[in-house]
């Protein structure tokens, strides 16, 4: 019996040493893929922002070289001083934080339509929306076009604006969201005499703040980096946002390449400032929206 006992005892001792075993042998394999896919993500980014720093005259006869032996900041200066970079970052604000807050308005109140209404045709509306998410942008430009033509919004932010607010992907994000609150949370609003909107102002825009923390982020960076649309509705260069204007640097038949790179680093500043920002509040987000179908 004690013999049994004793092998028992060393069979459990032999199987924990090989499951910790397995379980460090995992854990560092995991870290070292990330370490790896790490350094090949960050790698163009270290190598811009390197010859950004260089010459103009140095950026070819020196590409081996990573670390310029005579850093300067010229070809951030040049962007500054030799283009309207001002007037481009702030075009990008109004439009970005205009059609961030638009879009955050307009899908929060579908998705809580979409949730939590009570009306004939929800599922068919539902599926309408999820049916646009398989069309392109670029579909749909040419109709927009003329209708901001026929509005009159040309080289206007508004009409820059048009393409990015109200995205099928914020109405089902924010209506999976809201079909994780309980339904009772709502009745106890109602019998204390709370109206629909208010429901929608003080109990469920308060409790989504997460998933729109993670809405606010994929708006800010899908309109930060709109290039075609606000070519195609604007011809003006003091009405150019910061992706059109940096395309200005690089011509038919010369590359300005020291300040191309500096200018797609500072245009790329903004963006990871916003995810690490809001980045524990985008990963709630997710994961809570996708918790409940």
């Amino acid at each position: 019996m004690t013999l049994s006992t004793e092998t028992h005892t060393q069979s459990a001792e032999t199987d924990s040493g090989l499951s910790i075993d397995t379980d460090t042998l995992v854990r560092v394999g995991s870290h070292a893929i990330l370490i790896i896919a790490s350094l090949i993500a960050i790698t163009p980014f270290v190598w811009a922002f390197m010859t950004s720093l260089k010459q103009p005259d140095a950026i070819f006869t020196t590409v081996s070289q990573l670390v310029p032996a005579n850093p300067t900041v010229e070809n951030y200066v040049t962007v500054w001083v030799e283009n309207p970079f001002d007037r481009w970052v702030f075009n990008s604000l109004i439009l970005t934080v205009g059609a961030v807050f638009v879009t955050l308005l307009l899908d929060s109140l579908a998705g809580y339509a979409l949730a939590k209404g009570n009306f004939v045709g929800r599922s068919l509306v539902f599926t309408a929306v999820l049916g646009t998410l398989v069309i392109p942008p670029q579909v749909v430009m040419v109709p927009l076009y003329i209708e901001m033509q026929w509005l009159d919004w040309h080289n206007t932010y508004w009409a820059m604006m048009a393409l990015y607010v109200a995205n099928p992907f914020g109405t089902y994000l924010m209506r999976q969201f809201f079909l994780g609150i309980p339904d009772d949370l709502l009745e106890a609003a109602r019998m204390d005499g709370c109206s629909t909107i208010q429901i929608y102002t003080r109990i469920m825009l308060p409790m989504a703040k997460p998933a729109l923390s993670s809405l606010a982020i994929f708006t800010f960076v899908f309109t930060w980096g709109g290039f075609l649309w606000p070519l195609v509705i604007t011809n003006e260069t003091a009405m150019f946002p910061l992706q059109v204007g940096i395309g200005l640097l690089s011509g038919p038949y010369t590359q300005q390449w020291g300040p191309l790179l500096a200018a797609s680093l500072l245009a790329a500043f903004p963006v990871l400032m916003a995810y690490l920002l809001a980045q524990r509040s985008f990963m709630e987000g997710i994961t809570l929206s996708g918790r409940k179908g």
